[in-house]
């Protein structure tokens, strides 16, 4: 610039200061562009120089204003000294939205003459990427691939801005390939945030097992916190392994069998490790291998064996990479000695033979030496050769082809010798060559011929043969037959023994003994005959002819089967021989006899079941019998029936049983009422009789031979009814009424009139002279009189009938002044309730007064405000007694005082006063009375008092009498006024009162008490009745048996007293140590014990609160308490229903009952009175018969008239009435044996009969035979006199054969019962002497 020019610009500028003008305003310092990461703190900062208008910061256009504090937008303030014109814009906790173009502006001076500036930077929000994974994988997964197949991983870093670059890494190292790809996505929650996909694919090694591949987020706002976003994955890479290899064996090495070998195959690499497997010649033999780091392993530890010689063994090696199994193999060499060494030959020679022996030695590696020795000599001639086998072996074969058997005594033992040189090892096979001689001829011992044999004893036959080779065997025959017998050979010789039980088929038979070898071509021979006397097996028994009648003549016939000697056979019937008829005797079985005996008798009625007994002896054993049941056809005679006449009350069940027995035994029974039928059948079975059943019945019992009739008539008793009554009401005082009071019952009944609390003294009963008829007349009658009497009828039969007659006398009323009616009580604001009860008739109507006599009607109720309402007047005992009441409600002080009632009727009227006040305790109770008691409760009765206006209780104070140990209980529920106290002692005098109380506090208890004595004994339960009732109709049995029975109770007490005190005398021992434990248990025992006995088995829950009650009482400081109420506890639970009652439980009410009543489950763990226990439960049996349900089959029906009647023919009676229950005994087909008996007992438990008793003597059997033994000498010619037996005939008449019942001893019997049934024959004995039944 020039001078000039200088000077004039020197000039302007002194003008402009002079003229007041200042320099332009600047900036300082410009903003700038500045990038920051979302939530730190920015400042872009702006200095003006020269400043002279206003500054402000703008966004985006928008103006922030002049306050450098900047409202709404907390985050943003200007800072920096406003009079040095800094204008640094401050934003905390950038986010994204702070993102954007900002402005520095300042305005113009305000004195005008300059410009505004400004001056614009941008603010980048940088954020990191929210996340990064590997796409489809979870963070660090473990990627498992082929070695060799291609694999894409791809790597999504998400939402970040700028968008993010990647970095991807194989371990630690930097992975770039060509195949990388990357992708950039626009958020779409915001637009300012990018995603980048980055995708790789390559192909894996099996380098590439367990290495890690990683993509790693590379991003400004990353660097700066050191913080790095990676996601990572491990490949697992699967591959083949490598080549397996065997050790623990050479090629070409040899091994000998026997000895411990291991061979061991190792494979090494592969991913997953391979399995490795043993084959033997293709076959798996080992599986067993173990995985270790990088490789597996299969050791096989085996004994060396012939057939592993040239055998392969093979190692498979292989995973889930290998299509087929890596294979490495070796072949063994085994040296083994021989697997056999086998001599063949004869077993058997004889001298002079030319044999031939040969021994082979199987399968040795190298070929075994064979050398044959007989009896220790080599044979000269002996060859050998060898032959290839399988697994590599030879067999040697050593043959002697002629070698002739010299005259020498013993046998020929042959030896061969297998030697293997390599191995050293020698092998023997033995053989023994026996050389044959024959027996001798053989000898029978045991038996001299000749000799008397008896059957069924023993005999031994021994036959012997000497010498030998082999020793002879021994066979024992009876004539053909081949008998069971062993042989033994003892020094030499051969020994057969035969043990025979003799038999009938014994005498006159041939034993033979042969002997046997192989040296001899026939048997040798002996044999020996025996002679065996025996008894008759049996006989067979027959009547004819075969159906017989009363009052004709029969034939009896007895069979003896075969005997040696004969027998002697006889008739008997009871014990008595029967004359001697005709006797015949014939040649029989084995050489014996046979007897045959008949006898003629004439035949009645009475002979009906007679068993006639048929005996054959031959005093050689035991006697056999055999009976006979004559069967006498004869009309039906009465064996049980009931009295001509019986009574029952209405409402039990009638069973009749009548029993007749006639021949043939089919009998039918019909049974009749007057000329109708009513039932087939033994039994007339009406359930709940009634008294329209009554009358005549008559029972016709009927077979093929005739009919029997018997009479029976029914009187029904039969509760009383009340069939009228008539009263009076209305009466004028000073008038007579009369009551009448008409019954019906049977027997006539006892008729009373009552009325509890009434004089009768002027009252008259007068009953008709014939009709149950009962008057009451009352003379003279006044308001007292006026009630309801009751009429009872009772004759002892069901409950007592019961009607009501009703006397109302007219009178004006009268007012109760009870105290309770007197008071009324209410607090103020509540209600209260005034009662006015009065008695009068006809009808009473009253009035109600206040305190100023001013009458309270529905009229002027207005004028009490509507507090005062009187309701309507009710009847209150149903005949003269009314009650009116007034209510007074929101009670105030005014209220309290009298107010006035007033009844009338036209007779006249009453007045009383009832005093209203506050709520108070209440009065006591009056009029405490018993009303009734038990064993062990109390029934108190009382009046209530006056309740103080509030809801009141009574509390009941007791004790003993003469004590003052109260006890205490609070009547339930409220204000109740009938109360039982439970739980008291037997027998034992008791004094009560009572108390009331309400929420105010309680009265005194009532000032005399009243006393009751409890009953001393418990009430009888359901069985007892039953019991007394089987006693009361049993009271005409003979004195004999009521003493008896007296006698055996006595002695049961008696009995039961020892146990006690025995066992109490033990406890206490046992315990002495335990002084207070020992007290506690002899009272829990006694209770125990005693409480069964006493009240026949059941303990009522009544009866355990008297017992524990007094257990508290007397035991309350011992230590044994609490056992005691246990066990009586316990015994609580003693109770059945078998036992308990006589009805079963509800889900057996429509059951028949069991077949067989099981007895009731003792609860007395001493078994003390077992004995009582069965009496008391065969009593309680035929009681249950008599009970309700129970005798007729088990039926309740609903309707209790009906019945069915079947007869024989099976056809229906016709019948006008069904007011009878059918019961069908069950048809006995069978034969009465004691097999029948046993099963009528097990399926009929409802008959109470006794069976028939089966008539034969008692030692022996019907349809059969008893033996009896018979003592003394085997033979007959030794035997005593009357056959060995001391008394009866046999004694007196030693030449009489003996009584089967009364001669022998009583031995024991044995039973040889022949088989009705001709289809099962008895083994040994011919059909036509087998037994029966006729």
């Amino acid at each position: 610039m020039s001078k000039r020019n200088l000077e004039l610009f020197l000039l302007y500028w002194i003008s402009a200061l002079h003229l007041g003008w200042s320099l332009p305003q600047s900036f300082r310092v410009a903003p700038q562009n500045v990038e920051v990461v979302a939530g730190n703190d920015v400042t872009l900062r702006c200095e003006v120089e020269n400043q002279q208008g206003k500054a402000q910061w703008t966004k985006d256009g928008f103006a922030l204003g002049f306050n450098r504090s900047i409202p709404g937008f907390p985050r943003y303030s200007v800072v920096g000294d406003e009079s040095r014109g800094i204008h640094n814009l401050l934003i905390t906790e950038v986010e994204i939205g702070d993102d954007g173009e900002y402005q520095c502006q300042v305005t113009p001076p305000s004195s005008g003459g300059g410009k505004a500036i400004r001056h614009a930077a941008n603010l980048t929000v940088l954020l990191p990427p929210t996340s990064i994974e590997m796409v489809d994988h979870e963070p660090n997964a473990k990627i498992t691939v082929k070695a060799g197949d291609s694999v894409t991983l791809q790597c999504a870093i998400r939402n970040a801005k700028p968008v993010s670059k990647v970095a991807w890494y194989r371990g630690n190292d930097p992975l770039r390939l060509d195949s990388q790809t990357d992708t950039k996505e626009t958020s779409e929650s915001d637009q300012n945030l990018k995603t980048l996909k980055t995708t790789i694919t390559f192909r894996p090694t099996h380098t590439d097992n367990g290495v890690e591949y990683s993509c790693r987020a590379v991003h400004p706002a990353l660097e700066d916190s050191n913080t790095q976003m990676v996601a990572k994955v491990r490949l697992d890479v699967h591959y083949e392994p490598g080549a397996p290899e065997i050790t623990g064996y050479t090629e070409g090495e040899i091994v000998r069998a026997g000895d411990r070998k291991t061979l061991v195959c190792r494979a090494r690499g592969g991913n997953p490790l391979p399995e490795v497997f043993w084959y033997k010649n293709g076959a798996q033999i080992d599986k067993n291998f173990n995985k270790h780091r990088n490789y597996a392993v299969n050791e096989y530890e085996f004994e060396v064996e012939a057939s592993d010689n040239l055998a392969k063994y093979e190692c498979h090696v292989m995973n889930s990479m290998t299509q087929q199994p890596k294979k490495a193999e070796i072949q063994l060499r085994v040296n083994f000695a021989a697997s056999q060494v086998t001599i063949s030959g004869p077993s058997e020679v004889k001298v002079g033979d030319i044999i031939a022996v040969s021994c082979i030695a199987e399968n040795s590696n190298p070929p075994a030496d064979v050398n044959l020795v007989i009896n220790g000599q080599t044979p000269p001639g002996a060859t050998s050769s060898t032959q290839k086998v399988d697994n590599g072996g030879w067999n040697t074969i050593t043959n002697l082809t002629s070698y002739e058997v010299r005259p020498i005594d013993s046998d020929l033992t042959v030896n061969c010798y297998a030697l293997n040189q390599a191995l050293g090892s020698t092998k023997i096979d033995t053989m023994v060559i026996s050389v044959l001689r024959p027996p001798e001829p053989p000898t029978i011992l045991g038996y001299e011929p000749g000799r008397r044999l008896r059957k069924d004893d023993p005999q031994r036959l021994t036959c012997i043969s000497n010498g030998g080779n082999p020793l002879a065997t021994l066979k024992w025959f009876k004539g053909t037959q081949e008998l069971q017998a062993d042989t033994r050979h003892e020094g030499g010789s051969a020994i057969s023994e035969l043990n025979i039980s003799l038999e009938e088929s014994d005498n006159g038979a041939e034993y033979r003994c042969e002997a046997t070898n192989p040296a001899s071509p026939t048997p040798l021979i002996n044999s020996t005959i025996l002679h065996v006397m025996f008894p008759p097996s049996g006989v067979k028994v027959k009547a004819r002819p075969r159906q017989i009648k009363a009052d004709s003549q029969a034939t009896l016939i007895c069979e003896s089967a075969s005997s040696n000697p004969m027998a002697n056979v006889t008739w008997w019937r009871s014990g008595f021989e029967v004359d001697h008829g005709d006797i015949e005797v014939k040649p029989g079985q084995y050489g014996g006899h046979t007897t045959k005996h008949s006898v003629r008798i004439n035949v009645t009625s009475q002979d009906d079941g007679a068993v006639f007994t048929c005996q054959a002896d031959n005093r050689v054993g035991p006697t056999t019998h055999d009976a006979v049941t004559l069967s006498v056809r004869f009309p039906p005679v009465w064996k049980s029936s009931p009295k001509d006449s019986m009574d029952v009350s209405e409402g039990e069940n009638v069973v009749v049983n009548v029993s007749a027995v006639g021949n043939p035994n089919s009998v039918t029974y019909i049974w009749k009422r007057y000329d109708e039928v009513v039932m087939s059948g033994s039994f007339l079975n009406i359930s709940s009789v009634t008294k329209d059943q009554a009358g005549f019945y008559t029972v016709e019992a009927t077979n093929e031979e005739g009919t029997s009739v018997k009479n029976i008539s029914i009187n029904v008793k039969y509760a009383p009814t009340i069939m009228e009554v008539s009263g009076g009401r209305n009466l004028t005082q000073g008038e007579t009424v009369t009551l009448l009071c008409k019954a019906d019952a049977s027997p006539s009944p006892e008729i009373k009139w009552q009325r509890e609390g009434y004089n009768f003294s002027k009252a008259h009963h007068e009953k008709h002279p014939t009709k149950d008829l009962m008057g009451l007349t009352i003379k003279n009658v006044t308001f007292e009189d006026t009630g309801i009497f009751t009429c009872v009828a009772k004759n002892g039969i069901g409950e007592p009938a019961t009607a009501n007659a009703t006397i109302v006398v007219k009178h004006k009323p009268i007012i109760d002044q009870s105290p309770r009616f007197q008071k009324a009580a209410a607090e103020a604001g509540g209600n209260a309730r005034l009662i006015c009860r009065a008695s009068g008739a006809p009808y009473v109507s009253f009035t109600w007064f206040t305190r100023d006599n001013t009458p309270i009607e529905k009229a002027i109720y207005a004028r009490f405000d509507n507090r005062y309402l009187v309701e309507e007047p009710k009847l209150i005992d149903g005949l003269v007694t009314y009650e009116s009441v007034l209510l007074v409600k929101n009670v105030s002080n005014k209220d309290y005082g009298f107010f006035e009632c007033q009844a009338r009727n036209p007779l006249g009227s009453s007045r009383t006063a009832i005093h209203l006040d506050g709520t108070s305790k209440p009065d006591p109770p009056m009029d405490l009375k018993v009303l009734n008691f038990t064993h062990d409760s109390v029934t108190l009765i009382w009046t209530p008092g006056f309740d103080g206006g509030l809801i009141q209780n009574y509390r009941v104070r007791f004790a003993i009498a003469g004590s003052t140990r109260y006890q205490y209980a609070d009547a339930y529920p409220e204000n109740v006024t009938i109360f039982t106290v439970y739980g008291l002692t037997l027998g034992t005098t008791y004094s009560f009162s009572v108390l009331a109380y309400n929420s105010k506090g309680e009265s005194e208890y009532t000032k005399d008490e009243v006393q009751a004595t409890t009953e001393s004994s418990p009430p009888l339960t359901e069985v007892e009745r039953a019991i007394s009732r089987v006693l009361a109709e049993k009271a005409d049995l003979p004195r004999v048996v009521t003493l008896s029975v007296s006698t055996v109770g006595g002695l049961l007490v008696v009995v039961n007293v020892i146990l006690v005190a025995c066992v109490l005398r033990r406890r206490r021992r046992r315990k002495g140590s335990h002084a207070s434990s020992d007290k506690g248990s002899s009272k829990s025992t006694t209770i125990e014990m005693y409480a069964p006995s006493s009240y026949t088995g059941t303990v009522t829950g009544e009866t355990l609160s008297s017992i524990s009650e007094k257990s508290r009482e007397s035991y309350a400081h011992e230590d044994s308490a609490d056992e005691y109420e246990a066990e009586a506890a316990r015994v609580t639970a003693a109770s059945t229903y078998l036992i308990e009652q006589l009805e079963p439980p509800p889900q057996y009410a429509t059951r028949p009952p069991p077949h067989i009543l099981p007895p009731p489950p003792s609860h007395n763990d001493l078994n003390i009175d077992d004995g009582y226990d069965d009496i008391r439960r065969n009593q309680y049996n035929a009681a249950l018969d008599r009970a309700s349900g129970y005798g007729t089959l088990g039926r309740r029906n609903n309707t209790t008239d009906h019945y069915n009647i079947t007869n024989a023919e099976g056809g229906h009676y016709s019948l006008q009435t069904h007011r009878y229950n059918t019961y069908q005994p069950p048809n006995h087909t069978t034969s009465l044996t004691a097999h029948t008996h046993a099963h009528n007992q097990n399926t009929d438990s409802l008959r109470r009969n006794p069976p028939s008793k089966l008539h034969f003597p008692k030692d022996y059997i019907r349809n059969g035979s008893m033996n009896i033994p018979v003592t003394g000498s085997a033979a007959p010619s030794s035997a005593a006199p009357g056959g060995g037996g001391g008394g009866g005939l046999g004694g007196k008449f030693p030449n009489k054969p003996q009584s089967p019942t009364r001669t022998h001893p009583p031995h024991t019997p044995m039973l040889t019962t022949f088989a009705s049934d001709p289809t099962q024959p008895t083994s040994g004995v011919p059909l036509e002497h087998r037994g029966h039944l006729v």
